[in-house]
């Protein structure tokens, strides 16, 4: 007995010295060459092979700090077979990362990879590496090696994926989550595909509200049928379920998921759906629209109701129990209508004339239905509070088009030409303090009688200042034919009707002013949509802003349902009435009392659906923004462009230009020789 308990004392007194000798090494960590004399002698009097087998021994005990020390001095040995170094190799860096020396860790895998380049396909020595490279914070180096791990088509799926996985767990933040996005799509197949969803999910289930609304503000309209996007919004969902209020709101959106979206693992996710189904049941949702379907506005909403009609039929075959009830805002009893809608109609849409919203507003029907209005402003009523807009407004279309004039094209001096009306100031107004805001200048404002159409070039000559102009180049002792100087501001806003800007914009070409972007409202992109035989050659610099566009992708999508259902084809109405549909049932229903800020939050979530129209977005508050296509004419109708088709366009007009100034002087020149040959002949 007390032999054996001299052994043990023996034994830990040796643990202690090697632990002693350890910690006197370099602080570094890099090297452990440097070891007290005892234990140099202790590893120096064995054989390669005892060495071996006392640092297996070491290791099987998970004594790292022995084992870190005996596998370094083994892995001296010039004798030490290649099989038996790998191994040793393998077991240092666990060791040496064990006992936390990091660094040594690193430089140990590294040794080993040089050694076998097939050590990128051992799962332990990527998770080591991983370790070591988090444990030192070495994060650029990090994010390189699991970038080129995870796209190394070489290596094992299981690796790849492990890569790709790890590097999304760095940061939560953009980059990680495009590259779970990426290794979705590079995955061999669709059990890969579905592992990944699968185990997304399960660590979403495990994330804080905090850390999921962060994920959240990751998405947009374009990814949110993406994974792993969709997937974020599907948790969200099942989060939202056990409130009676969310569930049709958020049934709707972990149904669309599955049917529209990228998942793979289909009867999984529907099983979860399936069980909420069986707890809440399948909801219902109520949507009103308030439309003239008789009287001057009835072409209007009728093509409202045929674009909710397929809206309703695309959801009902998706099995979501969509009511939408159409009131005619012509009836004399049609407010009374509305307040006698059963309890689940809590959303409703419209009306298109503001006669027919006073109306609402006045018998504050309001402040019991969530209403959107179809107009460029609700009422009286304030904006995100009381009532929401489901339509762009003026501020909209000036901001599309200030953007592409003072972001892209450089534009910072901006005239106003507006009529002598309501409109025409109303959006003057808007367009001065818009501009302002951005860091515009307004260097020119005029007015012109919207009916007196012989006075309009002489306003359009003072806008440009064309006699002032006239009056330098007659000082400076040039002809009448004397080209006139460009203006002082690049682009020009007309709040008129595009029949007025027709008539209008040749105006500023006869007094040379043809170097100008020409900036107008939605009224003009309307016209275009039924205009013929447009004179379009010098109206290739004006621009029109709109909601609907028929060649965009959601216009495209919406042709397809229109088609296959026999509705006929969308125009800018339907397709009004198509999105509102999709959009509003994702809001779910609505209990009495409901308040502003709940709403809001509804439509943070219900926005993220892929609209037909140009998309609509809302701020926190409730204010809608809708970022508009731009036009310009064609000979029949319009055509989309972009800010490079605009500076292309732009550099040819100034090219033009140009040469024109250039021939005239050197036809100045051709006269001045002309005319001192003739004085040198008289002479």
């Amino acid at each position: 007995m007390n032999q054996e308990k001299s052994s043990r004392l023996f034994s830990h007194i040796f643990a202690i010295v090697l632990v002693a000798a350890l910690l006197s090494t370099t602080t570094s960590c890099i090297s452990l060459q440097k070891q007290p004399v005892g234990s140099t002698v202790s590893t120096q009097m064995l054989s390669t092979k005892d060495l071996v087998k006392t640092a297996d021994q070491a290791w099987l005990k998970r004594d790292y700090v022995a084992s870190e020390l005996y596998y370094t001095r083994l892995i001296e040995r010039a004798d030490i077979p290649k099989d038996v170094n790998l191994i040793a190799l393998e077991r240092l860096s666990i060791s040496s990362y064990k006992s936390g020396h990091y660094h040594e860790a690193e430089a140990r895998l590294a040794e080993w990879k040089n050694l076998s380049p097939e050590a990128l396909n051992s799962e332990i020595w990527q998770k080591y590496y991983f370790d070591s490279l988090l444990a030192t914070k070495k994060f650029s180096q990090l994010n390189a090696h699991l970038t080129q791990t995870m796209e190394d088509t070489n290596l094992p799926w299981d690796i790849r994926s492990e890569a790709g996985k790890n590097l999304s767990t760095l940061e939560q933040n953009e980059d990680s989550m495009a590259a779970l996005e990426r290794l979705y799509t590079i995955a061999p197949n669709d059990d890969d595909r579905k592992d990944l969803e699968r185990w997304f999910i399960a660590g979403l289930s495990d994330k804080s509200e905090q850390v999921l609304e962060k994920n959240s503000s990751l998405i947009s309209t374009g990814n949110n049928l993406k994974f792993p996007y969709e997937l974020i919004l599907f948790e969200k969902a099942t989060r939202q379920s056990s409130a009676k209020e969310y569930w049709p709101m958020a049934w709707r959106t972990m149904s669309g998921i599955v049917q529209r979206g990228q998942i793979v693992d289909k009867p999984g996710f529907n099983k979860i759906i399936a069980d909420l189904e069986a707890q809440y049941g399948i909801p219902r949702v109520g949507i009103a629209l308030v439309l003239p379907i008789s009287g001057r506005f009835q072409d209007y909403g009728w093509k409202i109701i045929r674009g909710a009609g397929a809206a309703q039929w695309e959801l009902t075959k998706a099995g979501l129990d969509v009511d939408v009830q159409v009131i005619n805002t012509e009836d004399a009893n049609w407010i009374e209508r509305v307040q006698n809608l059963p309890p689940w109609y809590t959303v409703l849409g419209g009306p298109i004339n503001v006669k027919a919203f006073k109306e609402l507003e006045q018998a504050e029907t309001y402040t019991e239905k969530v209403t959107f209005s179809f107009l460029a402003k609700p009422g009286n009523l304030e904006e995100g509070r009381q009532a929401w807009r489901f339509f762009s407004s003026p501020e909209d279309q000036i901001r599309s088009s200030l953007d592409l004039a003072i972001n892209d094209m450089g534009i910072k001096d901006f005239a106003i030409l507006y009529p002598q009306e309501k409109f025409g100031r109303q959006m003057s107004q808007i367009f001065w303090d818009m501009a302002r805001e951005r860091g515009a200048k307004i260097t020119g404002m005029e007015s012109y009688p919207p009916n007196d159409f012989p006075k309009w070039g002489k306003v359009v000559g003072k806008l440009v200042r064309a006699p002032q102009k006239l009056a330098e180049n007659k000082a400076d002792g040039l002809g009448e034919d004397a080209p006139l100087p460009e203006t002082d501001f690049g682009a020009v806003f007309i709040p008129d009707t595009w029949h007025q800007a027709q008539l209008l914009i040749p105006h500023f070409f006869f007094h040379e002013a043809d170097t100008l972007l020409f900036l107008g409202p939605e009224l003009w992109s309307q016209a275009l949509n039924s205009a013929r035989d447009v004179e379009a050659q010098n109206l290739k610099l004006t621009i029109a802003p709109g909601a609907w566009w028929s060649a965009s992708d959601g216009a495209g999508r919406l042709k397809e349902v229109m088609t296959r259902e026999g509705l006929g084809r969308p125009d800018f109405w339907v397709a009004l009435g198509y999105d509102f549909i999709k959009f509003s049932s994702k809001l779910g229903t609505f209990s009495p009392g409901w308040t502003p800020e709940l709403v809001n939050e509804r439509i943070a979530e219900a926005q993220h659906i892929d609209f037909s129209l140009a998309p609509i977005s809302w701020t926190a508050d409730g204010k809608a923004h809708q970022k508009l296509f731009l036009f310009r004419p064609e000979k029949n109708g319009k055509t989309k462009i972009d800010a490079s088709t605009v500076k292309k366009t732009l550099a040819n007009a100034k090219t033009k230009r140009s040469r024109r100034v250039e021939a005239w002087k050197n036809t100045q020149e051709e006269l001045e020789k002309a005319n001192s040959a003739k004085t040198e002949l008289e002479q």
